[in-house]
């Protein structure tokens, strides 16, 4: 009975299943042509020759179609993707479509049955003729648009825009200077013997790397050089003698697809003593060239014929000069700078983020930056970073511990600086590093009280409202017994003040006083005198293109006798005077060395030119008269004694080339420091670059 009943409904439901209509693909939508690519710009070596991108027929998969990829049509859309870009970001200054001719497209022409669904599309071109075409231009691509008469094609996926980036190859330092006293390689009364062997880094830089592609150079002292040299100078150098210079390599390579490397060379001081003594040399220099002609690449490990790669500089001079001791003869010399390139911040080589490198700081070992990566969409993501550059060796750089340091406004760590330390019980009897953060609200100190390898110690600084401080703080007298400065940015409240008498139990300072000047908002610092913290300079740091010239020009300082910042509440009115427009914009170091009187100073000429100013005095003359007194009604100065550009090795000019790249703000600190008979001088500008100078005499 079950069986017959099973053969009679079957007619039935068949019947049935015949009247329902097939709906699984309602939901998919038809047949369409669209790029493959996620970006709309592929960013591709010139060097590479070709590129393959795909093309995709999606949908529900019923239609067969043809599409071409061409040329045709690009004008129009490539003039309505810059002008989109345009609105989004005004220094956007659009890409430029190069010649139909100067690439050939493979595979343009193209079909799908109903089931296929991507076609790969190649373009190919002459890496040394495009190379030569494109020049020095960055905004160069392939243009080329998707279009069918078939199927519709994806508006927002319809224009190929092949970036070519040309790679320029550079070595990056351009010249060392090194003065030999008897004093530095001599042995000493007790026959301790200073290091004789100084060791030198080069470093070699690709602008963009090429994919898969690596290069090797090699790497020569090229005496032939010395003429050419010579005639940029005013002193007359000969060859050195054998020995007193080795590369350690004779070449020099960059991985494939990477975009730097180090070669390395050693000074040996030994060879300019005659039985333990030095003697007086003439002046030597040491050329060394990086040899272009002689590259050779390779591709995943095979031999490649690499062309249109460009060169920058490929020379580096190394001089080395005899200084007779106790001359009395002043020297400032730069120890090496580290500067930003067109592709890259100065900061970038070691790992830090360009922007973040508004201040700077140093001991005895190392010259502190610190930084702050902030990612609003997921915190957890963002960076903080102390990093620490050894003065005698600048590709040695460490981060330092920052578990304790704590995420706050807009940075964690902002501003370092090192505080002299009387403590024999506190970081060894060594001076201490401090770093703040910077909050718009209560700032928080980190003191690195064990030693700059352990986390810092965080000691919050309680105001009397929400303010963003710490941006760039200073500081008169010690860590037991001193006081703090720092600038409110948000406001035209001046300077705050804090008291520090650190001890191990310190947990929080309280502000006591505010000095109210100047009465422009923006960061800056209070600069005070060495032997009279109510003196000093206050300097706005924030204005390259101020409303008013005189808004930020830094002015002389002057608190009415009796007021102290440590006692007290309320505001002190001081007397300012404005300084003229060579301290605009500037950060100070005040120091007396071998008999004299010194000012260093930054000077910020533009977002891209920063420069290192030194000013000399007598011990008698006050602070005021070497920053005024040696200068006509016209603002000129007979007082300075070295002048630099922080972003290149020229020295003592007028004119100075800008960076390669621009600052974000403004942010520019200097720092200094006694070591070993030799004043040190750091200078930073934000994303531009890192100099570290020393004086001797």
């Amino acid at each position: 009975m079950k069986k017959l009943l099973a053969y009679t409904l079957l007619p039935a439901f068949l019947l049935l299943a015949g009247c329902i209509k097939d709906d699984r693909n309602n939901n998919i939508p038809p047949d369409s042509i669209t790029l493959t690519a996620v970006s709309d710009v592929q960013e591709v070596s010139v060097h590479a020759g070709s590129y393959v991108f795909g093309v995709s027929k999606s949908g529900k998969g019923f239609s067969t179609a043809k599409a071409t990829v061409s040329s045709s049509g690009v004008a129009e859309l490539l003039q309505a993707y810059n002008a989109k870009k345009k609105e989004l970001d005004v220094s956007f200054e659009g890409y430029e479509a190069l010649p139909a001719t100067s690439f050939t497209v493979e595979g343009g022409n193209l079909s799908w049955d109903k089931s296929d669904f991507v076609r790969d599309v190649k373009v190919s071109w002459d890496p040394a003729a495009l190379s030569e075409l494109i020049g020095d231009r960055e905004n160069c691509v392939i243009a080329l648009a998707l279009a069918s008469d078939e199927l519709d094609v994806n508006e927002e996926k319809n224009l190929m825009l092949i970036h070519l980036t040309r790679s320029l190859l550079s070595l990056q330092q351009t010249s060392f200077s090194r003065i030999i006293e008897a004093s530095k390689v001599e042995a000493g009364a007790d026959g301790t013997q200073p290091e004789l062997r100084e060791n030198f880094i080069f470093d070699i830089k690709m602008t963009h790397e090429i994919k898969d592609v690596g290069v090797t150079l090699p790497v020569v002292i090229d005496n032939s050089l010395i003429a050419a040299f010579n005639e940029t100078q005013e002193d007359t150098y000969v060859a050195a003698p054998e020995g007193l210079f080795t590369l350690t390599e004779n070449s020099v390579s960059i991985g494939e697809g990477l975009r730097d490397a180090t070669f390395r060379g050693v000074l040996d001081k030994s060879k300019l003593l005659v039985d333990g003594k030095l003697e007086e040399f003439p002046s030597y220099v040491i050329p060394v060239r990086v040899d272009k002609d002689g590259m050779a690449a390779t591709r995943k490990g095979e031999s490649f014929n690499l062309q249109g790669l460009s060169y920058g500089n490929m020379e580096a001079y190394i001089t080395v000069t005899y200084k007779a001791s106790h001359t009395g003869v002043l020297s400032i010399t730069r120890e090496w700078g580290r500067y930003s390139t067109a592709g890259a911040a100065w900061n970038e080589y070691y790992g830090g983020a360009p922007n973040t490198d508004r201040n700077v700081a140093m001991d005895n070992e190392y010259i502190y930056i610190a930084e702050t990566v902030l990612n609003d969409t997921d915190p957890s993501t963002g960076s903080k970073n102390i990093w620490a550059i050894s003065i005698y060796d600048a590709t040695q750089v460490k981060k330092l511990p920052v578990g304790t340091v704590e995420r706050a406004g807009t940075f964690s760590v902002c501003c370092p600086r090192v505080i002299p330390n009387t403590d024999s019980e506190v970081n060894g009897g060594k001076d201490v590093l401090v770093v703040s953060n910077m909050n718009s609200g209560d700032p928080i100190l980190y003191f690195y009280v064990n030693g700059i390898n352990q986390d810092p110690k965080a000691v919050k600084c309680n105001t009397w409202a929400s303010r963003r401080l710490g941006d760039t703080w200073t500081y008169a007298g010690t860590l037991q017994d001193g006081i703090l400065f720092f600038k409110d940015q948000s406001s035209a409240q001046g300077t705050v003040t804090f008291p520090l008498k650190y001890k191990e139990a310190t947990t929080a300072l309280n502000l006591v006083r505010r000095l109210e000047a100047p009465t422009v908002m923006g960061a800056g610092a209070y600069f005070p005198f060495p032997d009279n913290m109510y003196k000093g300079i206050c300097s706005i740091r924030g204005g390259l293109n101020p409303v008013t010239f005189e808004d930020y020009m830094s002015q002389l300082v002057t608190v009415p006798e009796g007021e102290a910042f440590d006692s007290g509440t309320g505001g002190i009115t001081p007397t300012l005077t404005p300084l003229s427009g060579y301290y605009k914009d500037a950060a100070f170091k005040f120091f007396e060395y071998s008999g004299k009187r010194y000012v260093a100073y930054t000077r910020q000429v533009g977002a891209a030119d920063g420069r290192l100013f030194i000013l000399e005095g007598e011990l008698t003359d006050s602070w005021e008269k070497i920053l005024t007194g040696y200068q006509d009604p016209q603002g000129k100065r007979s007082n300075i004694v070295y002048q630099a550009a922080i972003q290149e090795e020229a020295e003592m000019q007028d004119d100075y080339n800008p960076s390669a790249r621009e600052s974000g703000h403004s942010g520019m600190d200097i720092d200094c420091r006694l070591i070993n008979g030799d004043m040190y001088i750091v200078v930073v500008k934000q994303n531009v670059g890192l100099s570290l100078f020393r004086m001797t005499k």
